[in-house]
C-alpha cells in the first residue's frame, strides 16, 4: 500500500491504520473496516449511502463497514486524516450515522469528542512516548464508545454476510466491465442480462449499492476518461467524445458543462496554460490498491494538522497536571571495560581539517575575524571554505570602456593575508560569477551571488588563471600547492546554485580545472560540491565521473554536502521524507564510495564540504543542546570513512537572508553574532581533547589514548527528532519551546571499568547538558531578551560551556558511572600524575 504524507505506516501492534493523504479521485469501493475521514484542509465530495456530500475543513464523516463510497476533490486542494479499524470494535453490526456535513442540531459537542480522540491518537502515535501503544488503543476504544453512545442508529438490516459478499462480487464485476468498456454502447438491459437479472431488479440493485442510477454512473465514468484525454492528448474534441462512448459532441458538451462548469474546449485551454502546468507539475498520481482505483497526489501538509491539533488543548485537568513520568526513565545501559592489554588504532580527526563560513566579504568584518581567531585558538582547523571569492562585492573583476578586463585582488589579499596569519589555509570555492561575465542575471541569497555560467568561457578561464597566478606570486608555489580549489557550489541544484544545464557544468568544470593545471599541475582541484540529495535521487554523480573519465579531466578530490533536513528527499521506493534518520550521513558516504569505486576515481579523497542538521539557516534546533551530541555522533560514526568533514558554519555572522532580531534564531553557526558559544561549539572543543589513538568505540561513547599514557572517554546521548517533526509538522516548535520535537527518551548510563591503573591519575570530568553550560537554555532562563546588553552577554558567556570537576584516582581497579540525560555530553580525561 502506498500513501503520500503518511505519518505512520500500518502498525502491527495496533488494530488500526492511521494516515494523512491528499485525494484526487477514489472510485467507488468498499471494505470491511470502518473508516473515519476528517478534512484537515480544503474540501472533498463524498458519495456515501446513496447521497452526495461536500465536506469542508473540520468536517468529519464515518463510513460504515462494507458501505460503498467514493471520494473526489473539488476545485480546491485537500488534506485528509483517515482512520480505519475493524467493525468488531463497534459490535460488528452497529450502524453509525456520523456526518458533520448534515449539520444536525446538537451534534457539535458530540463531534468535538470524536475530534479530540482523533487528535490525541495522532499525537501519541507520532510522538511515541513510552506507553503510546496502550494510550492510543485506549483512545481508540474511547472513540468507539463515543460513536456507539452518540451516533449509533440501529443495526444493519442487510441480508446474511454470505449474501452481501455475493452482491458485492456481482457489483464488482459490473463496475469492472464498465471501466473496461465505457467507450462501447452499454445499456441497462444488457448489464441486467449479463447478471441474469430482470432490468427492474438490476436497476434498483445498482442504485441501492452505488447511490446513483446506472446511466448517471456510466456518464460520470465517460466524463472522467474524457477529462484525462483533454489534457493528455491532442485529439479533437469530437474524437474524444466518440472515443469515450458519447453518441455525439452536443451531448458530450452538455454533460461536461453540467459536471465541470465549462465546455470541454475551455477546460482544455485553461488546463494547458503554462501557469496551470506549473501549478500541477509536481502532482504525481499514486495507486491506492485497497480502495479501487484511487489516485493520491503529493501536496504540502506542513500546516494542515493545525485544524486538528487545536483539539489537543481541550484536556482534562488530570492530564494537564501529570508529568510524562514520575521519575527519570533509564533508556540504555552500557558497560565499557578497558583491560591492561587493550590494543589501540591510529585515526585521523577528520572534523578538524576544514571549517566553513558564509561568504568571502564577511571575512573582511572585524567581528567575523575576532570569532575566527578565538575558535582557531581552541580548535586548530587547517582550512576554511566559503562562497563568493569572485562576487561583485569583492571587486575582483571590472572592464575598461573598450572591454579590456581589469583585475583587482585588494580585498582578496586582505582576506587571505589574515587567514594565513591565523595559520588557516583557503579551501577555495571558485564562485560565484562576476556579473560582467555572467550569461544571465540569475542570483542566489540576499547578497545576490550570480549563479550563471559565463557568457564567454574564455574570459572566465582568463579570470581563473589571473587569480591563480596572483596567488602563486604573492604566497609562493610551495604554499599554494597545499590549498584546495573547488569548482563552484552545488551545481546539481539547477536553478538554485547553477543556472545552466548539467552538461554545461561538466564542460565548465573541465575548462576551469585545465586553466588551473596549466599554471601548476600540482595544484589540487576537484568538486563538484554536490548537494541536496542528488547522490540518492538520480545519476548525476555517475554522469559526472563518467565525463571526467572519458575526457581524462583531473579530479583530485570529490566534494559533497550532507544535511539531515531535506525538502522531501526520496531515499527509498515510494518514500518522501523531510528529515533523514541518523544513519543517513554514514549511508550517504558509503553510497558515494561505492560509486567512486565503480569508476576510475576510487582512490581520490572524499570531502564533505558542508554538513549540519538543517540546510535552512533559520532552524531553531541549531541553537539547542541537541546539537552537541548531534555533532559528536556524526563525527565519531564516520571515522575513517572520509578525508574531511567541514561543519557549516563556524559563525552566525552570516547573511544569506535577513538576520532576525533574536540572538538565537537558529543560525548555522557554532558561535552566535554576539560571540556566544553554542553547544555545538563545545562539542568540537571537547572532541579536540581526544587522543590520537582509538581505544574503544560504541553506542554513545568513544575512548582514546595519547602517547603519554593519558586516556580520554567521551560520552554522548543523541536523541533524534520524533516522527511528527520529521514529517514536516513544526507545530510544537517555537522560540522558547524547542525540545518537544524530539523522541521521548530516558537517561543513558555508562559503566566505565578500567582494569589496571598504575600510579596516580587526575580525572577531570566535563559535563554539558541543558542544565550545565547550554547558552540557549541559559538565555531562556534569563527571559530570552532579543537585544542583549554587554552585561547580559558577559553573564551568558560565563554560564556557557561544560561544568568541570576533578578527582584523584589511585585505585588499580577503577570504576566510574556516567549518567547522561537526553542531549547530554560528558568527557573524562585521566592524566598521569608524577
Amino acid at each position: 500500500m502506498r500513501y503520500l504524507y503518511e505519518f505512520i505506516q500500518h502498525q502491527d501492534d495496533l488494530p488500526m491504520k492511521l494516515f494523512v493523504n491528499s485525494v484526487k479521485h477514489v472510485d467507488f469501493h468498499w471494505h470491511k473496516e470502518v473508516e473515519i475521514v476528517y478534512v484537515l484542509h480544503g474540501s472533498i465530495i463524498m458519495y456515501l449511502d446513496q447521497r452526495q456530500y461536500t465536506l469542508h475543513e473540520d468536517d468529519v464523516v464515518v463510513v460504515n463497514s462494507m458501505s460503498v463510497h467514493k471520494i473526489e476533490r473539488t476545485s480546491h486542494d485537500n488534506v485528509l486524516l483517515t482512520l480505519q479499524f475493524g467493525p468488531e470494535l463497534l459490535n460488528n453490526n452497529a450502524f453509525i450515522s456520523c456526518n458533520s456535513a448534515l449539520n444536525n442540531d446538537g451534534d457539535e459537542l458530540r463531534l468535538t469528542s470524536i475530534k479530540q480522540n482523533l487528535a490525541q491518537m495522532v499525537w501519541e502515535i507520532n510522538k511515541k512516548t513510552q506507553g503510546y501503544q496502550n494510550y492510543t488503543l485506549g483512545r481508540l476504544q474511547t472513540l468507539c464508545g463515543c460513536l456507539l453512545r452518540y451516533f449509533a442508529d440501529g443495526t444493519k438490516v442487510e441480508a446474511e454476510e454470505s449474501s452481501k459478499e455475493y452482491d458485492y462480487k456481482r457489483l464488482n464485476r459490473v463496475l469492472a466491465y464498465i471501466d473496461s468498456h465505457y467507450n462501447e454502447k452499454i445499456t441497462l438491459q444488457d448489464m441486467a442480462a449479463s447478471e441474469h437479472l430482470s432490468m427492474h431488479y438490476f436497476s434498483h440493485f445498482f442504485t441501492d449499492k452505488i447511490g446513483i442510477p446506472f446511466q448517471k454512473y456510466l456518464t460520470l465514468i465517460r466524463l472522467e476518461k474524457a477529462q484525462i484525454q483533454l489534457t493528455g492528448s491532442e485529439k479533437k474534441i469530437s474524437e474524444i467524445a466518440l472515443d469515450c462512448g458519447f453518441a455525439n459532441v452536443k451531448l458530450f458538451n452538455k454533460y461536461f458543462k453540467e459536471k465541470y462548469g465549462c465546455t470541454p474546449g475551455s477546460y482544455r485551454e485553461v488546463s494547458l496554460a503554462p501557469e496551470y502546468q506549473k501549478l500541477n507539475q509536481n502532482r504525481k498520481p499514486k495507486t491506492y490498491e485497497e480502495s479501487s482505483s484511487g489516485d493520491y497526489y503529493e501536496m504540502d501538509t506542513l500546516n494542515a494538522m493545525g485544524s486538528l491539533y487545536r483539539y489537543l488543548d481541550v484536556r482534562t485537568e488530570t492530564e494537564q497536571a501529570l508529568p510524562p513520568s514520575s521519575k527519570p526513565q533509564m533508556e540504555e545501559q552500557h558497560v565499557i571495560e578497558i583491560r591492561k592489554d587493550h590494543t589501540t588504532a591510529a585515526y585521523e580527526k577528520h572534523w578538524n581539517i576544514t571549517m566553513t563560513a558564509g561568504r568571502a566579504a564577511e571575512g573582511l568584518r572585524e567581528d567575523w575575524r575576532r570569532q575566527l581567531s578565538e575558535i582557531r585558538a581552541r580548535i586548530p582547523f587547517q582550512y576554511i571554505r566559503f562562497h563568493g571569492i569572485f562576487n561583485d562585492e569583492m571587486m575582483v573583476y571590472s572592464e575598461n570602456e573598450d572591454g579590456t578586463p581589469v583585475y583587482n585582488w585588494s580585498y582578496v589579499d586582505k582576506l587571505y593575508d589574515f587567514l594565513l596569519a591565523q595559520g588557516v589555509r583557503p579551501f577555495v570555492e571558485l564562485s560565484f560569477m562576476p556579473s560582467l561575465l555572467a550569461r544571465s542575471n540569475d542570483t542566489v541569497f540576499r547578497w545576490k551571488g550570480n549563479i550563471s555560467p559565463p557568457s564567454d568561457p574564455a574570459r572566465w578561464e582568463a579570470l581563473v588563471c589571473e587569480f591563480i597566478r596572483h596567488c602563486l606570486n604573492r604566497y609562493g608555489a610551495q604554499e599554494v600547492k597545499k590549498w584546495y580549489f573547488e569548482v563552484w557550489n552545488e551545481p546539481d541544484l539547477a536553478g538554485v546554485c547553477w543556472a545552466g544545464s548539467k552538461e554545461e557544468y561538466f564542460a565548465f568544470y573541465e575548462s576551469t580545472v585545465r586553466a588551473i593545471k596549466s599554471l601548476l599541475p600540482e595544484l589540487k582541484t576537484g568538486g563538484p560540491a554536490m548537494g541536496y540529495g542528488s547522490l540518492w535521487n538520480d545519476t548525476w554523480t555517475e554522469e559526472f565521473l563518467a565525463y571526467c573519465q572519458k575526457r581524462e579531466v583531473p579530479l583530485d578530490f570529490f566534494s559533497f554536502h550532507i544535511y539531515s533536513e531535506y525538502p522531501k528527499l526520496k531515499i527509498e521506493e515510494d518514500r518522501l521524507t523531510k528529515i533523514m534518520p541518523p544513519s543517513f550521513y554514514k549511508d550517504s558516504i558509503e553510497r558515494l564510495r561505492q560509486k567512486m569505486n565503480a569508476s576510475s576515481y576510487g582512490h581520490v579523497e572524499l570531502h564533505v564540504t558542508e554538513w549540519n542538521f538543517s540546510l535552512y539557516d533559520r532552524n531553531l534546533l541549531h541553537d539547542t543542546m541537541f546539537m552537541a551530541p548531534f555533532v559528536i555522533y556524526h563525527t565519531v560514526n564516520t571515522l575513517g570513512d572520509i578525508k574531511a568533514m567541514a561543519f557549516w558554519s563556524f559563525t552566525d555572522v552570516f547573511e544569506e537572508s535577513i538576520v532576525p532580531a533574536s540572538p538565537f534564531y537558529g543560525g548555522f553557526g557554532l558561535i552566535n553574532r554576539d560571540g556566544l558559544k553554542k553547544p555545538a561549539y563545545y562539542a568540537f572543543e571537547l572532541m579536540q581533547k581526544l587522543g590520537d589513538e582509538l581505544l574503544v568505540q560504541g553506542n554513545g561513547y568513544v575512548g582514546t589514548r595519547k602517547s603519554d599514557g593519558s586516556m580520554q572517554f567521551l560520552f554522548y546521548h543523541y536523541v533524534h527528532v520524533d516522527q511528527l517533526f520529521a514529517s514536516g509538522d513544526w507545530s510544537e516548535l517555537s522560540d522558547s519551546a524547542r525540545y518537544d520535537v524530539f523522541e521521548k527518551k530516558g537517561n543513558k548510563a555508562f559503566d566505565l571499568k578500567l582494569d589496571s591503573l598504575k600510579g596516580t591519575y587526575k580525572c577531570t570530568t566535563y559535563r554539558l547538558d541543558r542544565e550545565h553550560g547550554s547558552v540557549y537554555d541559559e538565555w531562556i532562563r534569563m527571559g530570552s531578551p532579543n537585544f542583549l546588553t554587554e552585561e547580559e552577554i558577559s553573564y551568558l558567556n560565563g554560564r556557557s560551556g561544560p561544568v568541570i570537576r576533578t578527582e584523584i584516582v589511585q585505585d588499580q581497579h577503577w570504576r566510574k558511572e556516567i549518567l547522561l540525560p537526553p542531549h547530554g555530553v560528558a568527557l573524562l580525561i585521566l592524566d598521569r600524575q608524577y
